[in-house]
């Protein structure tokens, strides 16, 4: 059985060779890998997965318009959804989220719409609409007595003839009320959208993703509010239900991008884009590669690892920022998804890039 070490950390003394000031690691609790999802369990490629409260795991796979439900083994217990525009259909599924009692909200942003499915009737739910001249990218429940909603607002990218005329766009947090009818506060928080490249060539404009730069998340907290990070920096922001704003961060060291990985990066590129990106180097990789929120309101952060590590640290905070342990899982083709009380999903992908899905138990009480 493998197993994965968690080190419990405390103090903020900064330690030699780590991507930031974390603490000293003078004891070790271990992670169990304990499922991993069976070769019949099809999976073309996997959006959002969740823990459920009662022990059922939701994935959404790329290849249906359906979310599966899986049991707490990993095997197929049911299809949430279908494809179409009627109750219990989705065009656009863009997040889900677990509610209490095991009830799973699912919004749609091409039908501008939210849908929660009762935990004992997953084939049909209640249908919410959000005004069509609000503009949502992704939509959340606020825990809390005033049920209020966090909507994510992204505008596309634009780029001009010249980079004069670019028009570099912000995320922007809004809250609506209980019905995600009005809006209860407008603009709480406006992010950086993550750079873009933007490659020019015989009259053409291309918008690329910029394989270094930094990305945005969101995540809700189960105390209240929606934390957000940048992955250019260990800092998290906090978003209130009322729409204050509390915020954490620790140094990071920077991580330079080396000449080699940069020439493999050209070097599977088109002439142009190569060109573009050659032509901007050098460059720094995010110190972060993730964020992941708990059900006991703990923020996890992944960490990258400096060259030559074949580990990556994944964080436990407070929403104070408080460090409160650290999990070292496998450095590449491991991407973990989603963190109960005790346990972590990841998404593993083979040689051939197969997804699939693998629940390591975190022994916190040894």
């Amino acid at each position: 059985m493998a197993q994965i070490l968690l080190g419990a950390c405390s103090g903020d003394a900064p330690a030699n060779g780590r991507p930031w000031a974390s603490a000293s690691d003078d004891a070790w609790v271990d992670v169990r890998l304990e499922v991993v999802s069976a070769a019949d369990l099809h999976l073309g490629g996997i959006g959002n997965v969740a823990f459920g409260h009662r022990g059922a795991v939701y994935v959404e796979d790329f290849t249906g318009p359906e979310l599966l439900v899986l049991d707490s083994l990993l095997r197929p217990l049911a299809t949430v959804g279908r494809s179409g525009e009627g109750p219990g259909e989705f065009l656009g599924l863009t997040n889900i989220q677990v509610l209490p009692g095991d009830s799973l909200m699912v919004f749609d942003s091409r039908l501008n719409r939210m849908t929660v499915f009762w935990e004992e009737r997953l084939d049909s739910g209640r249908i919410t609409a959000v005004p069509a001249h609000l503009s949502v990218s992704s939509l959340w429940r606020l825990p809390g007595p005033e049920r209020r909603h966090m909507v994510l607002d992204v505008q596309p990218f634009y780029a001009g003839d010249s980079g004069e005329t670019d028009d570099e766009r912000f995320d922007v947090l809004s809250i609506l009320d209980e019905t995600a009818q009005a809006t209860a506060f407008d603009s709480v928080l406006l992010v950086p959208q993550p750079k873009a490249l933007v490659i020019r060539s015989g009259g053409r404009v291309l918008v690329d993703r910029h394989p270094f730069a930094a990305s945005n998340f969101f995540r809700v907290l189960p105390g209240g509010g929606l934390a957000y990070l940048s992955t250019r920096a260990l800092a998290v922001t906090i978003v209130g239900a009322d729409g204050r704003q509390t915020e954490f961060s620790h140094p990071t060291i920077p991580l330079p991008v080396s000449p080699e990985r940069l020439d493999s990066i050209l070097a599977e590129s088109n002439p142009d884009r190569a060109r573009v990106l050659r032509d901007g180097a050098p460059y720094v990789w995010p110190p972060v590669v993730g964020m992941i929120v708990d059900g006991r309101d703990r923020i996890w952060i992944g960490l990258r690892e400096q060259p030559g590590e074949t580990h990556r640290e994944w964080a436990a905070f407070t929403r104070d920022g408080l460090h409160l342990a650290s999990v070292r899982l496998p450095a590449t083709r491991l991407y973990p998804r989603a963190i109960s009380e005790d346990k972590l999903l990841a998404l593993s992908l083979d040689d051939l890039d197969v997804p699939t899905l693998r629940v390591y138990r975190i022994l916190w009480d040894r």
